[in-house]
């Protein structure tokens, strides 16, 4: 919630605006001398000065804000715009713009009415201070932050931090707690289906409630999609090994399952993995053509794809009445290498750099993700050969698949 721009801009109105309040019972703790000196009418030209600029300002912000996020849609690949409207760093900057204009039209409209007198006045008159000092830090925090906003190397940052945190959790507890769902796992027969309620993706699979419900209804919950996964209304979601379920049960069971109409960073590895691998495919388009982007794309990858081959800790699973289909490892280079290798076929820079990339992932992991990685070189190398025109080339990418 935290994250959305409306909750930290309410959040920090609602404080603006008690803040006045405020203000008039710390009157009496005002000496009356000091009120002689300052003079009541001290706060009201400041007050109407902070209404006027810090109106233009929040309007000036919101104008760069829209413009950094169409910059980055057009340039960087469309599904960046929701790691910019996550930048928590502008949201607290715009709240406290929007705050501190809230403050003062508040102020002075209650400047009007007989709750202030000469030393309420001179605490609404400290309390400005404070929201001034507020308002130049967070100008100087908006200067700073407006250098990156929108590029590419802090968009690129701010997804590859996102997509780390989800693949060290994935690395953890592969099935976020349960068992894993895999082909040898015979699913119940006649139990009682989960339908959607509404079509959309499928964000966030709450395992823990899952649990709980199955631990009350005394049966077990074999969940049948995976975070990501575009589902359609009525279509199956998980299967209980009972057929008499509640239906409460039944209910609450379908709020275990987050389905919207937009992919989340939340769950969601593969999300943040594939707006990366968009970020390289548009870079490799004719129109920007720009092999060197998507060539630091790929490095950021390797070492990203790597932090799923992590220690794991689910074996012995929290949530033991709750079966979850693992992420395949050759899913992590089917949203990424193998869209990069389609698309820059005809670029030998490229295709040498996925060899070495992959390599880099083979060498450093083991199990089922080395044999995905060993894989996916194989494809790319495929594209490479039949992609490039020189012979020398397709010599010089034969010897790197080789070396690697």
């Amino acid at each position: 919630m935290l994250r959305l721009l409306y909750v930290r801009i309410i959040l920090i109105a609602a404080l603006s605006l008690l803040s006045v309040p405020l203000a008039a019972l710390l009157g009496d703790l005002i000496p009356p001398g000091l009120a002689d000196r300052i003079g009541a009418a001290a706060v009201d030209p400041i007050l109407a000065t902070l209404a006027t600029s810090m109106l233009a300002v929040t309007t000036f912000s919101l104008t760069v804000m829209t413009g950094a996020h169409r910059a980055a849609w057009s340039q960087w690949g469309p599904r960046t715009h929701v790691i910019l409207k996550d930048d928590t760093a502008t949201h607290s900057i715009l709240a406290v713009f929007v705050g501190a204009y809230l403050f003062s039209m508040s102020g002075m409209v209650l400047r009007r009415t007989p709750i202030f007198g000469e030393q309420e006045s001179v605490a609404l008159f400290a309390m400005t201070m404070l929201v001034i000092a507020l308002i130049v830090v967070s100008i100087i925090r908006w200067i700073a932050h407006l250098e990156d906003l929108g590029s590419f190397g802090e968009t690129l940052a701010q997804v590859e931090r996102r997509a780390a945190v989800s693949l060290r959790a994935l690395a953890k507890t592969p099935c976020y707690g349960a068992h894993a769902l895999t082909k040898e796992t015979e699913l119940p027969e006649g139990g009682q289906i989960l339908r959607a309620p509404q079509p959309g993706y499928v964000q966030q699979i709450f395992v823990e409630m899952l649990q709980e419900l199955a631990q009350r209804a005394e049966t077990r919950v074999y969940v049948t999609v995976y975070v990501g996964d575009y589902v359609q209304e009525g279509q199956e979601l998980a299967r209980f090994a009972c057929s008499d379920l509640d239906a409460e049960v039944a209910g609450e069971a379908c709020r275990a399952f987050a389905i919207e109409g937009a992919r989340t960073f939340v769950q969601d590895p593969l999300f943040g993995l594939s707006v990366l691998g968009d970020m390289a495919c548009r870079a490799l388009s004719p129109g920007i053509n720009d092999p060197s982007t998507a060539i630091t794309v790929i490095d950021r990858l390797s070492s990203l794809v790597l932090l799923a081959n992590g220690e794991q800790n689910d074996k012995s699973p929290a949530c033991d009445r709750v079966w979850l289909r693992p992420l395949p490892p050759d899913a992590l280079f089917a949203e990424t290498f193998d869209r990069i290798a389609r698309d820059g076929a005809t670029n030998i820079e490229v295709q040498l750099a996925l060899q070495r990339a992959l390599a880099a992932i083979g060498t450093r992991s083991a199990g089922e993700l080395e044999q995905a990685a060993r894989r996916s070189a194989a494809r790319s190398l495929a594209r490479g050969l039949a992609g490039l025109s020189a012979a020398e080339d397709r010599e010089r990418l034969e010897r790197a698949s080789r070396g690697s």
